[in-house]
């Protein structure tokens, strides 16, 4: 089963989100709540935790690339 890790509207108005880190390498197993990415916002920084336990199989943003809430960031493959 594929999940989509979509990007959550923060409630910061209208600054600009970042990807700072990307806290997983393509490929990696991960854990339902797992750290995945780091997401900055003027001095905020916040962490993306996995949606799912799974194979992060696919990044659609590069790190310093600006976001959007709604976007989709990646894609974990995991068991049904």
């Amino acid at each position: 089963m594929r999940y989509n890790l979509v990007m959550p509207d923060l409630g910061l108005g209208a600054s600009p989100i970042t990807v700072s880190l990307w806290l997983v390498e393509l490929g990696s197993e991960v854990t339902e709540g797992d750290r995945l990415v780091e997401l900055a916002a003027d001095s905020v920084t916040v962490d993306l935790p996995a949606p799912a336990s799974g194979m992060l199989v696919e990044t659609l943003v590069t790190e310093d690339e600006e976001v959007q809430a709604g976007q989709l960031l990646g894609i974990i493959e995991g068991e049904e």
